[in-house]
């Protein structure tokens, strides 16, 4: 596939003028006609999808006199469309679609390991391990896509030198993978994230190019596994484990009617690993991936690049898109139109007791669900997406199979009696990265194929500890796999007592308030004498391992506080300027209580920021978060938070402000919140970090507090505090500041873990030594009494 025919392609301005034949100021007049489409920012230029503009373009005739041959009656859509005919280049750049699982070559793993190890902090300088992991994917992706790319790449790294060298060789590539995401309908996403390295050695940069040109294609996956590693403690987000996906795709194809998955579809696809692994699935059974259509919704900017990419590489023509902050099941949800085979998904879920009354918006043909709580929303979005004969796999949290709220109830009653339920598997905990929560996967089939029965299957014993994590190894899938076959037709399979199961009438679940978890219906067994000490392994495993994170973490520390040593705290005033923070952001204060307290809601929406929810510099969700409605934030829109944009507060407790990143990107300011937003002619002037630091300095927030007015609660005009001045020195030395605080905020946080995982550990040698012998002093004691 050449991604130049990508019908999902980003066009800029200008090249929509060039496929139409009209010129750039046509263009602009076009853009105030009705239903004209929205635009997409990346890479500091507006882009417009091709699909979206082909179909505006077909409903306009062309006018007479600007035919230019063409026959009367012909639309600028049939333009445009000969005109990408006429252009589009051989399909020299088609990626070779990949097969990891066949036959992997070890010397992958090693020089992955290689290219994590020493390298990564030599190449990567100010800029952050998740940078350097972007510049690993970017330049495997050039590679494997073939092209012209990856040569020009080589003969670069080969012949440049110096800093210089360095800093060319590395737009090169950023401006190479962001031409090839916007042929994939993906915003630019490189550059910024490249240009914050910086080298020691143009050879330390050129080491990694002729490292990458030696890896296997299992190399993505590696590569999406150190990234999740590094980003999810800032961004909150998690990857579902490979081998959860097999597990999820392998019994869901058992569930459907057709031979072959024409359309799969995730509305939170994440970094796309369950799209990924529906893919490769397909491929393996004889499924071109060309021929099918794989979409994808994802709500992580800088995740959607990674997905793009690896769906590529496997030879599928994606479509992911970013989330506009509206939820899949709402009409300006992308997709939201379509019907699949297959749909996968590990959506965000609600792990508190369900309260709220059920929502009085939308349509539900499974039963209202509670405000507040968008679980069983997303089950019933994936039913609606079903087609005929189609079925998914849904992860849920193990409360909403089993929760006391009358509306979820009544949800899980219509979806038992209608037949749409077909088994549920509970996992193992800690299969996720940065979180233990258990989880089990909700089995779901099209109304057409209603079952009377539910196959529940009990699979949280099964795993071994990998690293901190429980992971499901091959043999472990192949006995959840035969599990739920051995509930399809009992008798031809062996029993595995590590996965016990049950198969359960309807009348039954009835009788356990309609529940859906494993544990109500599956006899449990008393645990054997080895469980405690099974326990007490697993939590020295996770100790050992979090102890070598606070070492790594520690070492990383002592370098970074050593160059501050060695090249002293400010390395001269050369440069330096102090400037009003007015000067370099435009400032906002949030939309006023009047705009906003009609729209307040629980029942889902948009995000609302507020003061709670900045703490210690940095942002988090709470459980009492507020939202409101999509078209109120619609109409909202300049009030939004990107990545990059810096929160303070404006009324009430002043305190050091947060930079947004995945966490608060959609989300809308309330009015006591003030956004510093960078303005573009000073990105390359000022790094966010720098100034999201500069400003969370006690001298900085104590000078906020000093000129906020006090007469019934402290607050911040944006005019005064634009006034407040900021210390600036030159880039590079900004990006030396931020990485050297990043290293410390990294060491906090390890230490964090650390020490949860000491008390974990506690827990389980309490366990151990209290209770291992339990069995046998019962037996002394028995003899004795005899």
């Amino acid at each position: 596939m050449s991604t130049a025919d990508h019908s999902d392609q980003l066009h800029s301005q200008a090249e929509i003028a060039s496929l139409a034949g009209v010129s750039r100021a046509t263009i602009t007049q076009w853009r105030r006609a009705p239903g004209f489409p929205s635009s997409e920012g990346g890479g500091g230029s507006e882009l417009f999808r091709r699909a979206d503009v082909l179909a505006w373009l077909d409903a306009r005739p062309i006018p007479r006199r600007l035919l230019q041959g063409d026959p009367e009656g012909t639309t600028f859509g049939a333009r445009a469309r000969r005109s990408r005919v006429r252009s589009t280049p051989p399909a020299a750049d088609a990626p070779r679609p990949e097969t990891p699982e066949t036959q992997p070559d070890p010397r992958t793993a090693d020089h992955v390991r290689e290219l994590m190890g020493q390298l990564c902090d030599r190449v990567r300088g100010a800029g952050s391990r998740v940078d350097y992991v972007n510049l690993l994917v970017s330049l495997h992706f050039l590679r494997r896509s073939g092209g012209d790319h990856w040569n020009d790449i080589v003969q670069m790294s080969a012949t440049g030198k110096g800093s210089d060298g360095s800093t060319a060789l590395l737009k090169h590539i950023a401006a190479a993978v962001d031409e090839k995401l916007r042929l994939l309908g993906m915003r630019p996403a490189m550059h910024e994230a490249l240009v914050r390295l910086e080298p020691r050695t143009y050879g330390d940069l050129r080491h990694v190019v002729r490292l990458v040109g030696e890896l296997g294609p299992e190399a993505f996956v590696l590569m999406l596994d150190e990234y999740e590693l590094l980003a999810g403690l800032d961004s909150g987000e998690f990857f579902t484990p490979r081998a959860v996906a097999r597990v999820m795709v392998l019994i869901a194809e058992e569930n459907r009617a057709a031979d072959a998955p024409m359309g799969i579809y995730d509305p939170y696809a994440r970094g796309g690993e369950l799209l990924a692994a529906a893919t490769a699935w397909s491929a393996q059974q004889g499924t071109a991936p060309r021929r099918m259509r794989v979409r994808g919704l994802t709500h992580g900017r800088d995740t959607a690049p990674l997905a793009t990419m690896n769906l590529t590489l496997l030879g599928a023509r994606p479509s992911v898109r970013v989330s506009s902050g509206a939820p899949p099941w709402t009409a300006s949800g992308a997709f939201s139109a379509e019907q699949f085979d297959l749909v996968l998904s590990n959506p965000p879920f609600n792990m508190s007791d369900s309260t709220g009354e059920p929502r009085a918006e939308g349509g539900w043909p499974y039963g209202s669900p509670p405000q507040g709580n968008d679980n069983l929303a997303y089950v019933q979005h994936v039913l609606s997406t079903l087609r005929e004969g189609g079925a998914a796999a849904v992860i849920m949290p193990n409360k909403a199979g089993n929760s006391a709220n009358r509306s979820e109830k009544r949800i899980r009653q219509a979806m038992v009696e209608r037949g749409v339920v077909k088994a549920v598997l509970a996992l193992p905990d800690r299969l996720f990265s940065h979180t233990s929560v258990p989880v089990s996967v909700w089995f779901l089939v099209h109304p057409s194929q209603a079952c009377d029965e539910i196959a529940f299957i009990d699979g949280r014993q099964v795993g071994t500890p990998v690293r901190g994590k429980r992971a499901l190894q091959d043999d472990d899938v192949q006995a959840l796999l035969d599990a739920y076959r051995g509930c399809l037709h009992p008798g031809d399979n062996e029993h595995n007592p590590a996965v016990p199961t049950a198969v359960v009438a309807k009348e039954s679940i009835r009788e356990r308030d309609w529940s859906l978890s494993p544990v109500d219906h599956i006899d449990t067994h008393k645990p054997c004498r080895s469980t405690s000490e099974a326990a007490h392994r697993e939590a020295l495993t996770i100790l050992e391992l979090r102890t070598q994170q606070a070492w790594d973490a520690d070492a990383t520390a002592a370098w970074a506080l050593e160059q501050v040593e060695q090249q002293g705290a400010l390395l001269d005033a050369v440069g330096w300027e102090c400037v009003s923070l007015s000067d370099l952001c435009t400032i906002q204060a949030g939309p006023s209580y009047s705009l906003l307290k009609k729209h307040i809601t629980t029942d889902g929406g948009v995000r609302l920021l507020y003061p709670q929810n900045l703490r210690e510099g940095r942002l988090a969700e709470l459980s009492d978060d507020r939202h409101v409605t999509e078209a109120r934030a619609r109409s909202l829109e300049r009030f939004l938070l990107r990545p990059e944009d810096i929160v303070c507060v404006r009324t009430g407790a002043m305190g050091p402000p947060a930079l947004v990143r995945d966490v608060g990107a959609g989300w809308l300011m309330s009015a006591n919140v003030i956004r510093l937003r960078m303005d573009d002619e000073h990105r390359a002037r000022v790094h966010p970090g720098y100034l999201a630091a500069y400003l969370g300095r006690p001298e900085s927030v104590a000078w906020v507090r000093d000129r906020a007015t006090a007469t019934g609660a402290p607050s911040i005009s944006a005019a005064a505090l634009g006034n407040q001045p900021v210390l600036l020195p030159p880039y590079p030395e900004q990006q030396r500041v931020v990485a050297i605080l990043d290293a410390l905020a990294a060491q906090a946080r390890a230490h964090i873990h650390l020490a949860e995982a000491v008390t974990h550990t506690r827990a389980a040698v309490a366990e151990r030594l209290m209770t291992s012998d339990l069995d046998a002093a019962t037996r002394l004691a028995g003899g004795g009494n005899s």
